[in-house]
């Protein structure tokens, strides 16, 4: 990711890390199905114990779930704010290894079965497609990439509200995904009657 995306995101997750799990729930949907379907697709594989990497792994909400579904896999977490991280140490203590930093410029052990990203890329701006091609670096070959995101919405007002919250409305995203590997299973929901669209999609 650009450093002025870096800078910009640490200052903000900085303020929201406090809130971030009690109020993302309202609007950031998606992400149990996309973690069951990679899941699904794992044992598809026979990878009973797939090595797993969220990049932008957050409070560690996303990895948690996975350490249930997957109680020995190994599992790692990168992410550019320290207060974010934080609050992912304190719930994941030893089951994950947490990593802060841009993915691509920290050593992360790989590769891995699993690379995920869960509303992480409309955030990265001009640093996107580098941001998908490093995820996809950092994959065992025929290794599963999963990403669940915004992908449109009708209103400028809400675009412009979320830009200013550090997301991009990208209707290019879902074709760097396609144009960057082989999608297995993509779907794509409204939500609440149609403000947005967000999409879920797993590929190789």
């Amino acid at each position: 990711m650009s450093a002025r995306i870096g800078s910009d995101l640490a200052g903000y997750y900085r303020l929201h890390a406090p809130i971030y799990d009690l109020t993302r729930p309202l609007f950031l949907f998606g992400r149990e199905r996309l973690l069951s379907g990679l899941a699904k697709a794992s044992l598809a594989q026979g990878w009973r114990n797939p090595s797993i990497l969220e990049v932008g792994c957050g409070t560690g909400r996303n990895l948690h779930l996975l350490s249930r579904m997957f109680p020995h896999s190994r599992l790692v977490g990168v992410d550019l704010a320290a207060a974010m991280l934080d609050r992912a140490r304190a719930r994941l203590g030893d089951r994950a290894q947490l990593v802060q930093g841009a993915l691509g410029s920290v050593a992360l052990d790989g590769p891995f079965d699993i690379v995920f990203a869960s509303y992480m890329l409309s955030m990265t701006g001009s640093a996107q497609a580098q941001c998908i091609a490093a995820a996809r670096r950092e994959l065992v070959s025929g290794g599963l990439l999963g990403v669940v995101d915004f992908q449109s919405t009708p209103s400028a007002g809400f675009a412009a509200w979320m830009a200013r919250n550090h997301v991009s409305f990208d209707p290019q995203l879902l074709e760097r995904l396609a144009a960057a590997g082989r999608p297995i299973a993509v779907s794509s929901t409204r939500a609440y009657g149609g403000a947005w669209r967000y999409f879920s999609w797993i590929g190789h």
